[in-house]
């Protein structure tokens, strides 16, 4: 396995000692029905579409801020502006910034 499937599991276990701890049983419970375990699967999966969409938004924020960004850039550069000079940050392509 790669170190992210070990993490997923350490964290599989995580959850598995937070619900025994906070709830008092596994998941090898028996006290449910098929339909009450898909009925708590759905409204996980409920739950999951809205986080989800939450972040799908705020990704689509960040993107287009990043896209006015570069287009603001890109017009000072045509311009002629050095922006290390100006003292901006720069930002490199292994996602690192450096100021000069």
């Amino acid at each position: 396995m790669s170190k992210i499937e070990d993490k997923v599991c350490e964290e599989i276990q995580a959850r598995a000692e937070i619900g025994l701890n906070k709830y008092g049983v596994s998941m090898e419970r028996t006290d449910l029905t098929i339909v009450e375990w898909l009925q708590h699967g759905m409204e996980e999966a409920l739950d999951l579409a809205v986080y989800l969409k939450r972040l799908q938004l705020e990704i689509t924020k960040l993107q287009r801020r990043n896209d006015w960004l570069e287009e603001v850039v890109a017009l000072l550069q045509e311009d002629g502006v050095d922006l290390s000079d100006e003292g901006f940050p720069i930002w490199n392509e292994d996602g690192s910034v450096t100021r000069d």
